[in-house]
């Protein structure tokens, strides 16, 4: 729960209490999060499908295991922090921010769901689930104390009276200015930290930490000018390698130092020392595969979805216990999707095939065919001389002088390009080869069908389609596509296979737009 953003808008604006207790301070906050801002979002800016009403901008949803460490000491073996647990995790990394805005400069956080938990939790509509939440952000305080101050701050961004607030909150305004300041390198390197405490056991209290342990580069650095730099990092570094986070606890050993009640009170990290409890995995994988966005998207985070022995502490924690499951219950019911927590986590990849080929039968018995549309999947941007895989095939810039796109079509036409679409702008007017290569588990490719939308600039602008088997070889005749849109059909020659798609384009190419992929296999 943050939402720096002021808003100025009065529209629909529930009456502001007077902080005058916790309890009032907190209905209130509750209030200006999803009764206005989350309302006026889904109502007057008709979002589509709702979002969160605070962390709205999703950069990326991964699986992964949460593994707590074999060594751990008796005095942190608290809760699921056991020895060798291991837990199914899928987690979610968003900024503060709305979906058209820029990353550059935003707070980012990350919520992490773990699977299999036993024991009753802390949140009491979820008493009997089996899910555990932890929340963490790229700042080490909340820039309010507690609720009532960030009602306060709250009713100041809405009612436009920010700046006066700021002046008579100095420290409010020196947290906010320092977070607006950071520049993040990629969501998969920035230290993470809970910001508000914790019970750890009966008598302890703690405050959690994630960093890096190891990630994988990305293709091209990160071009920190660019809207949505870091979804792109984040796809990029995943799919090139397994990330590991490493999972701290750090415990109070100072109350005179480390409040329990001002959310703002800096725990120092060398007087209250971090100690490792675990670690998350998040394997290499493709964060644009078919619904893990949605997926992502549609699963609700929650401090307080926890074992009471770990129960978060503070104002600041019952205000987010109440906003986080009141915007949870409008986002679901809006988008008509299940209330409550799920009990087994999403599978890290699509199902395989049922038919597994063997040396004696290396192709299915019957033909069957399978859909690539792209519907469903993330924006992608495939640089020359990379590939990205999708289920049934790679989609390779690499005989490319320039990148290509998995993004919406800029010129629809019905049957044809639809929703998003592999996309070359020819913009320098070059001349190369994208590649499809189909992926062979999946059997013997005789026939694709896809349509195809060309733009040129001239008559004499084309694109040349050769379909080739395993050794190189023309598989079928070539097909030539001019100016225009329709559907393909290429078909192997008898005996043969279609193993690859060469789509040579000349410089009279201005935009190619491929979609709707049906591959039909068999012997």
């Amino acid at each position: 729960m943050s939402n720096q953003d002021t808003m100025t808008s009065k529209t629909h604006l529930p009456p502001t209490p007077e902080a005058q207790s916790m309890e009032t301070a907190i209905e209130g906050i509750r209030r200006m999060f999803v009764d206005k801002v989350q309302h006026d979002h889904i109502v007057d800016e008709q979002q589509t499908p709702a979002k969160r009403a605070a962390f709205i901008k999703q950069h990326g949803s991964a699986h992964g295991v949460f593994q707590v460490v074999d060594n751990l000491d008796k005095k942190y073996q608290v809760g699921l922090f056991q020895p060798g647990a291991r837990f199914d995790a899928w987690v979610r990394y968003s900024s503060d921010v709305p979906d058209e805005r820029a990353d550059k400069n935003t707070t980012v956080g990350i919520g992490i769901k773990l699977f299999a938990v036993p024991g009753e939790k802390a949140l009491e509509e979820d008493r009997f689930a089996t899910t555990l939440d932890f929340i963490l952000q790229n700042t080490e305080v909340f820039f309010a104390a507690d609720a009532m101050e960030m009602c306060e701050f709250k009713t100041a961004a809405i009612n436009g009276t920010l700046d006066a607030f700021l002046q008579d909150h100095p420290e409010t305004a020196r947290i906010l200015d320092e977070m607006g300041k950071r520049t993040v390198e990629s969501v998969l390197t920035e230290p993470l930290w809970s910001c508000i405490p914790y019970k750890f056991g009966e008598d302890d209290y703690c405050k959690f930490v994630i960093t890096t342990q190891s990630v994988a580069e990305p293709n091209t650095p990160a071009d920190k000018e660019a809207a949505g730099y870091l979804a792109k990092d984040m796809q990029e570094r995943l799919y090139n390698g397994d990330v590991r986070l490493d999972f701290f606890v750090q415990l109070r050993n100072n109350p005179e130092t480390q409040s329990i009640i001002s959310a703002r009170s800096l725990w120092k990290e060398s007087e209250a020392v971090p100690v490792k409890v675990a670690t998350l995995t998040l394997p290499k994988q493709n964060i644009l595969a078919r619904g893990q966005g949605a997926y992502g998207e549609s699963l609700a985070y929650n401090i307080w979805r926890t074992l009471p022995e770990l129960a978060p502490v503070g104002s600041i924690a019952d205000a987010r216990k109440v906003v986080y499951r009141s915007s949870a219950q409008v986002r679901r019911n809006v988008n008509g999707e299940t209330i409550g927590e799920p009990t087994e986590p999403r599978l890290p990849e699509a199902p395989k095939p049922p038919y597994q080929p063997t040396f004696e039968q290396p192709w299915p018995p019957s033909k069957e065919e399978r859909v690539e549309n792209f519907d469903g999947v993330g924006e992608l941007l495939i640089d020359k001389n990379h590939y990205y895989d999708y289920q049934y095939f790679a989609v390779s810039a690499r005989d490319m002088p320039q990148s290509v796109k998995i993004t919406t079509t800029q010129q629809p036409v019905s049957g044809i390009t639809s929703d998003k679409v592999i996309q070359l702008d020819n913009t320098e007017r070059n001349k190369g080869a994208l590649r499809i290569v189909f992926h062979p588990q999946y059997g013997t490719v005789n026939s694709v069908r896809f349509g195809a939308s060309v733009l040129s600039e001239h008559a004499a602008g084309y694109v040349k389609i050769i379909a080739e088997n395993q050794a190189g070889e023309a598989s079928s005749m070539p097909v030539m596509l001019f100016q225009g849109a329709g559907r393909v059909t290429i078909d192997a020659d008898p005996n043969n296979a279609i193993v690859a798609l060469n789509i040579h384009y000349i410089e009279g190419l201005t935009r190619l737009e491929l979609d709707d992929f049906h591959i039909s296999y068999g012997a």
